[in-house]
């Protein structure tokens, strides 16, 4: 895919100028993570981070043309979903001194730095590779036929002389695991 290689900056651009689709559903996913670990971070629970961040991106798409990103965009996401939760805290009424904690929050500048963004891949290899050790061994034995050998559900059946449904299973439960594990990471390290 084209926009795969394209800067932020530049998928904005097509995003603010050209209502180019396909490039705002790049940069969700480049950002997604991010924005969410940090939005979790601030929100009561699950749900209301996820609504917080369709809100930002919902916003982001409907006033595409009129927002002018100076800087990065990340660094643009990130305040609005920054103003999105304190709008969220200020409806729930909180007390002056947590108001006052979440202004000093407010005025933080946050840009993802070189050496944030290798620490934040290092640490996501090294929890995908403590999930994967923690596998029971057949499991383990699934994913490695699977995604370093690449082969097929029915490959592997034959090779580990189980039904395709328990490869399948296997593979799903994998799937899982690691998507419970990429929410951990978003968590602690954004």
């Amino acid at each position: 895919m084209q926009s795969d290689r394209r800067s932020d900056k530049e998928l904005w651009r097509l995003v603010s100028q050209e209502d180019d689709r396909p490039a705002f559903e790049q940069l969700y996913r480049r950002t997604l993570h991010a924005l969410l670990g940090a939005i979790y971070k601030w929100a009561d629970n699950a749900d209301e981070a996820e609504d917080i961040l369709q809100e930002v991106f919902l916003d982001l798409w409907e006033k595409r043309a009129r927002i002018q990103i100076k800087n990065e965009v990340f660094s643009y996401l990130y305040s609005m979903a920054r103003y999105k939760v304190f709008d969220r805290l200020r409806e729930k009424q909180l007390s002056e001194k947590q108001v006052r904690a979440w202004m000093q929050v407010m005025q933080e500048d946050v840009v993802p730095s070189a050496a944030f963004l290798a620490e934040d891949l290092e640490s996501r290899e090294t929890l995908v590779s403590l999930e994967l050790e923690q596998l029971p061994t057949q499991m383990k034995r699934v994913y490695l036929l699977s995604a370093t050998e690449g082969k097929s559900i029915r490959e592997i059946s034959e090779e580990l002389l189980v039904s395709p449904y328990t490869v399948k299973n296997h593979l799903q439960k994998i799937r899982k695991r690691l998507k419970s594990a990429a929410v951990r990471i978003s968590i602690y390290v954004s």
